[in-house]
């Protein structure tokens, strides 16, 4: 059984996501902001993903209140636009309406950022990668690749730049501990 540690990078991701959340301006750290803080990681160097393209995606889906290009496409084949509606709201209430004004920041135990359930449910499936691999410590690689599991926007945004989860895994599953 795993004994949960996680190694000294991977407790400094998790620091980095919630200074990535706080530059943002957001009220709760996100699988996003855990993905930001993963960029400049030794487990994604291979995949030469440009920074500023990533930071554009998220803040892409930010102006579409969230939205993926995949969303954006479903909604597109039933004949919404969501360009169109982004436009519009935009013209009526200013550029970034839908990514709303920043919240009051919920701070918990020692004025912290919370995590949002999609970020908790991160980095336990993190724990379930490093079991899986047998590994004894949780490191930066079962985090990226608990993100790409997820399914969703953080997934999609690295998938579109080449990072799967099935070569993630397979790297993994073959570097040596």
């Amino acid at each position: 059984m795993i004994g949960e540690r996680f190694t000294r990078a991977a407790r400094q991701t998790v620091h980095e996501a919630v200074v990535q959340a706080e530059q943002l301006d957001a009220p709760e750290i996100g699988p996003e902001h855990l993905a930001l803080a993963l960029l400049d990681a030794p487990v994604l160097a291979d995949f030469s993903l440009p920074r500023d393209e990533v930071v554009e995606a998220f803040a892409a889906a930010r102006r579409k209140g969230g939205l993926s290009e995949a969303d954006t496409e479903a909604l597109r084949r039933l004949g919404i636009d969501v360009d169109q509606i982004v436009a519009s709201v935009e013209r009526s209430y200013g550029e970034g309406a839908l990514a709303g004004a920043p919240r009051r920041r919920r701070r918990f135990f020692g004025n912290h950022l919370p995590f949002t359930s999609a970020a908790k449910k991160t980095l336990e499936r993190s724990l379930v990668e490093a079991r899986d691999l047998g590994h004894g410590t949780l490191g930066q690689e079962h985090l990226l690749l608990a993100l790409l599991a997820a399914r969703g926007l953080v997934a999609e945004v690295l998938e579109a730049r080449g990072v799967s989860y099935a070569e993630v895994r397979k790297r993994v599953a073959r570097s040596p501990r």
